[in-house]
């Protein structure tokens, strides 16, 4: 039998994939070095931590940042023989203002070297990439302010993003729409975002 918590411990904003047989979790550390861990499983109940994919100051530079700062919510994901991270380290914030930037960097293996980080926007935090069935990838984060969704097409090749900003949803009454996720599912989009605040308020 499974039992949560999966992973004991400080290991804040999980992300997790399935890769074959294999289970795959991306946590965040915060300001705390190196900003990111990595974790494996065959079952969901043994885990071994595996090398992060953050190995070098020019990777995240957190000098500075504040207590809770630092890398957010760093999203997993895997498409075409390839592993994606986008994340986003904060240097600020202050009541409902944060500075912060997105980032994404990939990988041929999990536990190979991670590439030097491509620069994505600074639109609002916590990013997901979204790797759609005809190949076409999309970046997903909230916009400052906690005023929506932004969704813009990743271009892999040029490694920028390209096209048109959308705000594809403006959030419910309850607020505070963060951590987007983007799913296809037969012949449906599924957008999943947490909203409430991340007090008793919190919901999905």
């Amino acid at each position: 039998m499974i039992q949560n918590p999966i992973l004991r411990g400080f290991c804040p904003d999980p992300s997790i994939i399935r890769v074959g047989e294999d289970y795959y979790i991306a946590t965040s550390t915060f300001e705390w070095w190196p900003g990111i861990h990595l974790f494996h499983s065959k079952d969901l109940k043994h885990w071994e931590q595996l090398p992060s994919p953050i190995t070098r100051r020019s990777q995240a530079d957190m000098i500075g940042n504040p207590t809770s700062g630092g890398i957010w919510a760093p999203c997993l994901s895997y498409s075409d023989g390839i592993f994606y991270i986008v994340y986003t380290d904060v240097k600020t914030k202050k009541g409902r203002f944060y500075n912060n930037h997105n980032y994404l960097i990939q990988s041929n293996a999990i536990d190979g070297e991670w590439s030097e980080p491509i620069y994505l926007n600074s639109t609002g935090f916590d990013p997901s990439l979204f790797h759609d069935t005809d190949g076409r990838k999309y970046l997903v984060n909230m916009r400052n302010g906690f005023k929506g969704i932004l969704l813009q097409e990743y271009d892999s090749k040029e490694q920028k993003l390209v096209g048109e900003i959308k705000n594809i949803f403006y959030g419910t009454s309850y607020g505070y729409t963060e951590g987007p996720h983007l799913y296809h599912i037969g012949e449906w989009y599924y957008l999943i975002t947490a909203e409430g605040g991340t007090g008793c308020g919190h919901c999905v």
